[in-house]
């Protein structure tokens, strides 16, 4: 008996060994993310504010490009309920904080600010039939906790267009709906402020003078997705000044290692190989293709 638990014991360890080898080899190349709470006026419900944020928590995750961590699960990092009606973290005013994070391993801190959130009553023309719709007008700030420096801002409006209608049968029903778009804004966010460059590596196909497929310094590491796209551009120096000139697109075609990706040439196959034969300087940076509903929403917003 004793014996069998010895081994039961040695078998936990070997598993518990194997698992932090793996996530360890996971987290390489990912900046660590600490997501903080939401900042919000004292008349927004803290349900509503905790439901968008848990939503921009899915969100981030699901991009696989970062490492989250939620300061809610960090016992020297949790703020009182009054705190968070108060304002913005800053450097001087929670350096401290801030020095706690960088200590736990923070590369960068997500910190959401709610300007309003609020729903309005509807009922249909013949009385019978009645609805809650929402609005939400938040900002995401990515900071450095080292400084308090922010490094990126985006603001984020949902629930006054045809193409981002939130219904729900109670206040609470629509609040929670119109944070769903939280998800493809976080997209949009790690896209734009976490950066995903490489290079390219070689050519494995081509077809006359033009590449048709090649492989990328980018995998499963670094959060590269099967459905990911790049931009590819020529680094060069054009009269003592920095040049980087788009030249082609790749689609992914298999992610092969944690470093490697093969890709399809979409555009610029006969750039790309000259650029690769002359040994220019190479860089490949991920992009995200809007959506039609994005696309509507610039439109519409651009008319106004």
């Amino acid at each position: 008996m004793k014996m069998n638990l010895k081994r039961i014991a040695l078998m936990l360890i070997c598993i518990c060994a194997t698992f932090n080898a793996f996530a360890q080899k996971q987290s390489e190349g990912k900046p660590s993310v600490f997501v903080d709470y939401f900042y919000h006026p004292s008349n927004v419900p803290e349900s509503w504010v905790e439901a968008l944020r848990n939503k921009v928590l899915e969100g981030l995750q699901e991009t696989q490009r970062v490492i989250i961590t939620d300061v809610d699960s960090e016992a020297a990092l949790k703020l009182e309920k009054s705190r968070r009606e108060e304002g913005e973290l800053s450097a001087g005013g929670d350096a401290d904080r801030l020095s706690t994070m960088s200590k736990l391993g923070a590369n960068y801190l997500i910190q959401g600010v709610v300007t309003s959130f609020s729903t309005e009553y509807k009922k249909s023309s013949d009385g019978n039939s009645h609805w809650y719709t929402a609005s939400v007008n938040y900002t995401i700030k990515v900071i450095n906790p080292k400084d308090g420096t922010t490094i990126a801002s985006e603001n984020f409006k949902h629930g006054n267009t045809i193409t981002e209608m939130s219904t729900g049968n109670t206040e609470d029903e629509a609040a929670v709906d119109i944070t769903k778009f939280a998800r493809k804004d976080m997209r949009e966010l790690v896209n734009e402020a976490f950066k995903l460059n490489g290079t390219i590596i070689e050519i494995n196909e081509s077809k006359g003078d033009e590449a048709k497929q090649v492989y990328i310094s980018l995998g499963s590491n670094h959060g590269v997705t099967p459905k990911g796209s790049f931009k590819v551009f020529v680094l060069r120096t054009v009269a003592g000044r920095a040049s980087r000139k788009e030249i082609g697109e790749l689609k992914v075609n298999a992610i092969e290692g944690e470093d490697l990706t093969l890709c399809d040439v979409k555009k610029g196959g006969k750039e790309i190989k000259e650029a690769m034969e002359a040994k220019q300087t190479i860089e490949v940076e991920v992009f995200h293709k809007a959506s039609l509903g994005s696309k509507l929403k610039k439109g519409i917003g651009s008319v106004m």
